[in-house]
């Protein structure tokens, strides 16, 4: 019976067959060639019943799954915290961008064309801001934005 709990067993201890399913083949990883056979070890005469929240490992496609209660569901080995997930960007456009120490954020594209990205200063989010109208100046060597000149 899964979920039964942990066992310490004592030196010279005599198993019993319960104990064995119990406490060892219901709590271990089970190892098999392919989904399969991994099917085919379960429900005969003879076999174990499946139970919710036993794992296997298949040896064919290198992948461990959980039984659901209904079906076996692979289980996700692939997460990394030091990975930004994808599903972070959802539109064309999007930016991430730091909120803090290892954390990030989704940026949304400007909504209005001819928006800028601006900072904000230090330890706050950049933002979408109009493009200043006036006080674009400039000749073959210089740009004025306002009061600022670039050479």
């Amino acid at each position: 019976m899964a979920g039964a709990g942990t066992r310490l067993f004592v030196a010279g201890e005599v198993l019993t067959a319960a104990q064995v399913n119990t406490f060892l083949q219901d709590q271990v990883i089970m190892r098999f060639a392919d989904s399969a056979a991994r099917d085919a070890a379960f429900g005969g005469a003879g076999e174990p019943t499946l139970a919710e929240g036993m794992f296997c490992y298949l040896l064919d496609t290198n992948e461990f799954l959980v039984y659901t209660g209904s079906v076996w569901t692979a289980v996700d080995t692939t997460s990394d915290p030091s990975k930004i997930p994808l599903s972070t960007v959802t539109t064309a456009g999007d930016l991430i961008i730091g909120t803090g120490n290892a954390t990030v954020t989704r940026l949304a594209a400007g909504s209005t064309s001819g928006h800028v990205l601006t900072s904000n200063g230090s330890g706050v989010a950049p933002s979408y801001q109009v493009l200043p109208a006036s006080g674009v100046t400039g000749d073959s060597d210089q740009l004025v934005l306002g009061s600022q000149v670039f050479s």
